[in-house]
């Protein structure tokens, strides 16, 4: 019998049920995202304004550059941080997706739109979610300069939801290839993720807790969008 051959309809038919997990996930993802900022936010309220300045005042005291002996680290602090700003993130973004894109595996083409969708979402979750709270920043001499407001903290988020995702990707093809397990892609992803969000309160542009609700909604966006790559897969 002759070969039947795919039309495009039905290559697109497949694509969609292949991203269908994933997008459904993506969706609960800022709903979840989102939900763990203003349950972070209302614990916070709970705890009252003098409990959350205290805490943030301790933290900072500890890392922020207030002095001569802890400004020659500036260099390397203000490196780390213009990794998790929106142009670098987004060349990064634009440059792995491409990159999977072009293996026209349908593995990586999950990657592709997980990665894009990861940086996408993750920005404009913060934006609104910034707007909506409106905390200023700390009232300190910061370091850099930034706009906007505080609460919660968009390196924080970018470096868990958008860069978290790349070591997540990491870890999972190291599984498939390797069988010495997932420990060095975790490693490195906790590691370039605490440093960034780290570098935020150094310079004295973040209360540590914008830092740490950052990360919190950035490790909710990340567990919802492994369920989404393992569905599609």
């Amino acid at each position: 019998m002759p070969r039947k051959m795919s039309t495009p309809s039905s290559s697109g038919s497949t694509a969609g049920m292949l991203l269908r997990p994933l997008v459904n996930w993506s969706l609960a993802g800022m709903a979840i995202s989102a939900s763990v900022v203003f349950i972070l936010a209302g614990l916070g309220a709970w705890l009252g304004d003098d409990s959350i300045i205290r805490l943030d005042d301790q933290i900072q005291q500890l890392f922020y550059l207030n002095s001569d002996s802890r400004l020659y680290l500036f260099p390397y602090t203000s490196f780390i941080t213009a990794l998790g700003s929106f142009k670098i993130s987004a060349v990064a973004a634009g440059g792995f997706a491409l990159l999977f894109f072009m293996q026209r595996s349908p593995r990586f083409v999950i990657y592709g739109y997980a990665i894009s969708g990861s940086f996408a979402m993750m920005w404009i979750l913060n934006t609104v979610l910034k707007e909506f709270f409106r905390r200023s920043r700390p009232e300190l001499d910061h370091l850099l300069v930034v706009h906007g407001y505080s609460f919660p903290s968009g390196h924080a988020m970018i470096s868990m939801g958008f860069y978290g995702m790349l070591f997540v990707i990491w870890a999972i093809e190291q599984q498939r290839h390797t069988s010495s397990g997932v420990w060095l892609p975790v490693l490195c992803g906790i590691i370039f993720i605490f440093l960034i969000g780290l570098s935020r309160i150094m310079l004295g542009v973040h209360y540590p807790t914008d830092v740490f609700t950052g990360f919190a909604a950035g490790l909710a966006w990340i567990f919802c969008m492994i369920k989404g790559i393992k569905q599609s897969r």
